[in-house]
């Protein structure tokens, strides 16, 4: 059965089809909703919301986008909605000339897991972990950001720069700990 198929039939209240469209999507939008929620059951209750604001506003989905990005962007907006209800993001708005330089990648980033990297993302400040997410990872421009959270491009831009010196500076803090323990095992060696 094809997505066009699937999608008329949740028009039409058939329970198979509504089935059918969670079983096929649940996996990504989970996904996406995992990275933008701090624990598995904010992430569920967002999926949760998410699939009953699809089906109460499917009759609206208009064919122009693909349907997994208009229920990317359902998913998204669920996630941001209940970030803000539990967290208190803050944003500030600074020059980036204010900041050193971020250029630099510790060596050690290399040697990273998708897994390791993701749980340092999960480690920074919430409105830094949720603009870092929506740039980096959904691709969401600075002008898009700051619309969907209410903030300039430029807190937007602010943000991700401070997300992105959190992380290099954590990737070091465990390039010297590596570096460390590799000195202190060759010390006991001695």
């Amino acid at each position: 059965m094809d997505i066009d198929n699937i999608l008329q039939g949740c028009l039409q209240q058939q329970q198979s089809s509504q089935e059918l469209l969670v079983r096929t999507f649940a996996p990504r939008l989970l996904a996406i909703c995992e990275r933008y929620c701090r624990n598995k059951d904010m992430a569920q209750d967002a999926l949760q919301e998410t699939f009953i604001n699809i089906f109460k506003y499917l009759h609206s989905y208009n064919g122009e986008s693909e349907f997994i990005t208009w229920a990317r962007k359902i998913a998204v907006n669920n996630c941001l909605r209940i970030n803000k209800k539990f967290y208190k993001l803050q944003f500030v708005e600074e020059s980036e000339a204010r900041f050193s330089d971020h250029s630099y990648i510790p060596d050690d980033y290399n040697n990273l897991t998708v897994d390791e990297i993701m749980a340092l993302v999960k480690k920074l400040p919430d409105s830094q972990y949720i603009v870092f997410n929506m740039f980096v990872v959904e691709g969401f421009s600075h002008r898009e950001i700051g619309e969907e959270l209410n903030i300039t491009e430029s807190s937007s831009r602010s943000t991700l720069t401070r997300a992105r010196m959190r992380l290099i500076e954590m990737i070091q803090k465990m390039e010297d700990k590596s570096n460390s323990s590799l000195f202190n095992s060759k010390i006991a060696i001695i």
